[in-house]
């Protein structure tokens, strides 16, 4: 025993607490680290959302100088607006009718020495007599515009009249074309301001993933976070502020005397354990951690691959069962990602994804696993009792996240987003059951139009099933050119003579099972059908309209059949094999999608229009309209949507906006087609709101080719249902 006493005090004065002192200083020194990181991690979280805060502003700013650009570079505009002797009834249907349509809220022409020449708000014209100067800052705003000699003088800012938060951008109406004695510019500006109420502050909130997002006027009390808010003059005009969700704090609190015991046990341990350890497997350890670390993460995006999210769902699914805690599994795929691939390049795809990647994974809990399968494809797995409200939610901030489009080295990408959610059910479904069945619930969305959630029922494995049994009929039906191509007459406005027909694809009525369009069409592009498909029809309109003379055929193309770089190339050669003039073909495409395709979109229209085949914006009215995309793309016809036109009968805003929709096509020398006819009385109004063709079922229903003969030497014949 005295040997024991003799020689336990030595080790402890030796090395026991010489160790324990220096284990100590280090916890502290690593709890103080651990403390300044939760602070810098608030402090990151103030800066990123300051940041985000200043770029919606800065975005809501962009948008508005787009659109007054598109109207005050106009010669149309400098010709009616851009001297002291302006045309007030063009401006009014030209600007002030659209100051109440949402896109901007107030419209002013401003001549040279500040003086308002028309004023408008919320659609409706101001007495110029009574309005109140512009202000310090929107006069500063137009003083610079004048004071530049740019090719687009243009400016704008945030500003505050009375009570009211507005974006405000003021140019120079300009000529776009230049012919000898004219100027460039003229002497009058044109300002458009929409106001930034609790709806947009609301629809920022939520695209930015911020909480309880306000405007505060200056010296008003502000509990939260803020950024403030300067005007051009320099003058601050209050502040943006939003609830801090302060990260560092929720887990400092949560988790504070935890993670210090933690800390000491584990310093401890390892301060023992690296001491008999360390040399021996210290490499060994190193290269094992980074080689299993590796092999469990995605290189490109740094989250989970498909082999780690395999493991985690096999993980959680035992514990869920064992407790019966809820569990989710978020299946999501990019939609529009191979055409930005096939635009740009894989290097801005790449950035794309990684984009994509840190976005959901910002979103997503801390307790989530996030992944990329592959692709352009994503899965997230959620946890706990609300696991399936949580899931449905992640579901929407996805949604909204892609909703803007992206900028990568000066080029836009624009991708939405298809989701599938599958919940945990009391049935047996493994692993690979429960990824069939978000991907069923995926590809379920992308049916409904894509940039959608779907949850997965039962019913999406028969209605899957039912999909896989048209398609191999509709295989077969392409393969043997059994399908049916009919076609409905354009009129004339004036004098109802047969201008042209548009071709559409119908299910053989000889077959067992009938599908119509709406249905094999879809179906179509889930499966990889529709350039077939839409190669046939094509052959097969050109092929018949060559036999009709003097009328054009008009023909409908997918958006994956438009964006094939070979798709000129492939009309060219159908024409010359069928005999038929470029001239009489006319290619229907759709406004979404080459609104959000626009590079590749313009480069394939101006191919066509190089082989003299006209292109026509379809469905116009159901999406996002602008005079730029128009203007932009060189289409030849514009057709309305029946939308449009169903309800200009009874509605006076219908009528008007359809009058002002005709009126901007007509100064833009587009033809305009009212799609839809099914009464007198609308031919009688469009035609006097000056539409050029009707097509609708008062003239006649799609009919078969023998007929359209008939038809054309005839006029309209008896058809049947």
């Amino acid at each position: 025993m005295a040997s024991v006493r003799s020689i336990t005090p030595s080790f402890a004065i030796k090395v026991v607490t010489p160790s324990l002192l220096a284990v100590g200083s280090i916890a502290l020194l690593l709890l103080y680290i651990v403390n300044g990181i939760f602070q810098e991690t608030n402090k990151l979280d103030t800066a990123f959302s300051e940041r985000l805060t200043l770029a919606a502003l800065g975005s809501l700013r962009d948008n508005l100088e787009t659109v007054l650009y598109d109207n005050a570079v106009w010669d149309d505009a400098a010709q009616n607006a851009g001297n002291a002797d302006i045309n007030s009834a063009w401006v009014d249907d030209t600007w002030g009718s659209a100051s109440g349509l949402g896109i901007y809220d107030a419209v002013y022409v401003v001549g040279p020495a500040g003086e308002i020449l028309y004023a408008a708000r919320d659609g409706k014209r101001q007495d110029i007599s009574s309005e109140a100067p512009l202000g310090k800052d929107l006069e500063l705003l137009r003083t610079r515009v004048y004071s530049e000699n740019s090719m687009k003088p243009m400016r704008s800012g945030t500003i505050r009249i009375g009570e009211d938060l507005s974006t405000a951008a003021v140019a120079r109406i300009m000529w776009t074309s230049e012919e000898a004695g004219r100027p460039s510019g003229t002497a009058n500006s044109l300002i458009f301001m929409k106001r930034i109420d609790d709806k947009i502050l609301s629809a920022l909130a939520r695209r930015y993933a911020m909480e309880e997002l306000q405007f505060i006027s200056p010296g008003s009390p502000n509990p939260h976070d803020s950024v403030g808010i300067v005007s051009p003059s320099g003058e601050d005009i209050g502040s943006l502020t939003w609830k801090s969700r302060s990260p560092g704090d929720v887990i400092r609190d949560k988790y504070s005397n935890v993670v210090s015991m933690i800390v000491m046990m584990f310093l401890f341990m390892i301060s023992v354990l690296l001491y008999m350890s360390w040399k021996g497997f210290k490499e060994a350890r190193a290269s094992q951690t980074e080689a299993v670390a590796a092999s469990l993460r995605d290189d490109l995006t740094g989250l989970a691959n498909r082999r780690e999210m395999l493991a985690a769902l096999t993980r959680q699914l035992t514990l869920a069962r064992s407790d019966s805690r809820g569990l989710s599994v978020i299946y999501a795929d990019l939609d529009g990602f191979k055409e930005v691939n096939d635009s740009y390049g894989h290097e801005v795809g790449d950035m794309l994804l990684k984009a994509a990647a840190a976005g959901f994974a910002y979103l997503a809990r801390d307790a989530d696993v996030v992944a990329r399968l592959g692709g352009d494809e994503f899965a997230i797995i959620m946890t706990g009792d609300d696991s399936g409200g949580r899931a449905r939610r992640m579901a929407q901030l996805m949604i909204d996240f892609l909703e803007e489009p992206m900028i990568f080295d000066g080029r836009i990408a624009s991708v939405s987003v298809s989701v599938g959610i599958v919940d945990l059910e009391s049935d047996e479904a493994d692993v690979k059951e429960i990824i069939r069945r978000a991907d069923v619930a995926m590809y379920a969305a992308k049916e409904q139009g894509r940039n959608c959630c779907v949850v997965y029922q039962k019913s999406l494995d028969f209605k899957r099933d039912e999909n896989r049994t048209i398609a191999e009929q509709l295989r077969r039906h392409i393969a043997a050119r059994s399908l049916t191509v009919v076609y409905q007459p354009i009129v004339d406005a004036r004098t109802r003579k047969t201008k042209g027909v548009e071709a559409l694809v119908r299910w053989p009525k000889d077959c067992t099972s009938h599908y119509t369009p709406d249905i094999f069409i879809p179906v179509a592009e889930e499966f990889g059908l529709i350039e077939d498909l839409g190669l046939f029809v094509l052959t097969e309109a050109c092929r018949q309209a060559a036999q009709w003379p003097d009328i054009f055929v008009s023909v409908n193309v997918s958006p994956i059949q438009f964006m094939n770089p070979a798709f000129a190339e492939l009309v060219a050669i159908t024409l010359t094999s069928t005999g038929l003039e470029a001239k009489r073909l006319e290619i229907e495409v759709t406004e979404g999608f080459i609104i959000d395709n626009a590079a590749r979109a313009n480069a394939i229209i101006n191919r066509l229009h190089d082989m003299h085949v006209r292109v026509a914006l379809d469905d116009f009215g159901t999406g996002f309209s602008s005079i730029g995309h128009l203007r932009r793309f060189k289409f030849d016809k514009l057709k309305l949507d029946r939308s449009m036109v169903m309800d200009i009968l009874r509605q006076p805003s219908a009528l008007r906006l359809v009058q002002g929709t005709i009126a901007m096509a007509d100064a833009l020398g587009l033809t305009v087609v009212a799609e839809g006819i099914e009464d007198e009385n609308q031919v009688s109004v469009l035609r006097l709101a000056g539409c050029s063709q009707f097509q609708g079922f008062l003239f006649s229903r799609p009919v078969e080719a023998h007929e359209i003969t008939t038809y054309l030497a005839n006029g309209p014949v008896a058809l049947a249902s």
